[in-house]
């Protein structure tokens, strides 16, 4: 009887044991769509800002926005501004842009993520007195981090803050 009791209690244990397991693969599987769709918004980011397509671009970001580039004292609230300040600090600044984001992590909790990557942004700045390109490219490589929440339905970035790590002008020593 005791050896009887002794397999029980193992299988019980056991099967606790794949429960938890279970479970945590469910709840993976079910953060996946939200994963996905949080996952994408930073390469929309990249991909609309370089294309120049300036109604995508707003389209990620939530009402509140809250953007941030702390080295540059750049401290942006709402959408609003944010549009505005993209006008000539994103879209009109340089010709030929190329971002590439890595290593994008994201961590979602129900209707909230956090997410961080690595950028590489080269492109070639137009000179604002005569309207054209330089010929040499700039480059910038940094660190992003997100904050993101689902608003009626749609994820958006609700905070997004810029860590510059390294930026070489055109025609700087290299």
């Amino acid at each position: 009887m005791e050896d009887l009791k002794s397999t029980l209690e193992r299988m019980v244990k056991s099967l606790g044991t794949d429960i938890k397991g279970l479970e945590a693969k469910v709840d993976a599987l079910m953060k996946l769509p939200d994963r996905i769709e949080v996952e994408n918004l930073p390469k929309t980011m990249a991909w609309a800002m370089d294309s120049g397509d300036r109604e995508l671009w707003l389209s990620i970001w939530s009402d509140d926005i809250h953007y941030v580039v702390p080295q540059y004292d750049i401290d942006i609230r709402g959408k609003k501004a944010l549009q505005e300040f993209s006008e000539t600090a994103i879209f009109t600044r340089e010709e030929r842009k190329f971002s590439a984001l890595t290593n994008i992590m994201v961590d979602v909790a129900g209707d909230t993520a956090t997410g961080q990557d690595y950028y590489m942004h080269y492109g070639y700045p137009v000179n604002p007195e005569t309207g054209k390109a330089s010929e040499e490219r700039a480059l910038s490589e940094g660190m992003h981090f997100y904050q993101f929440g689902k608003r009626d339905g749609v994820w958006k970035i609700t905070r997004f803050e810029v860590h510059l790590n390294r930026r070489q002008e055109a025609g700087a020593e290299r």
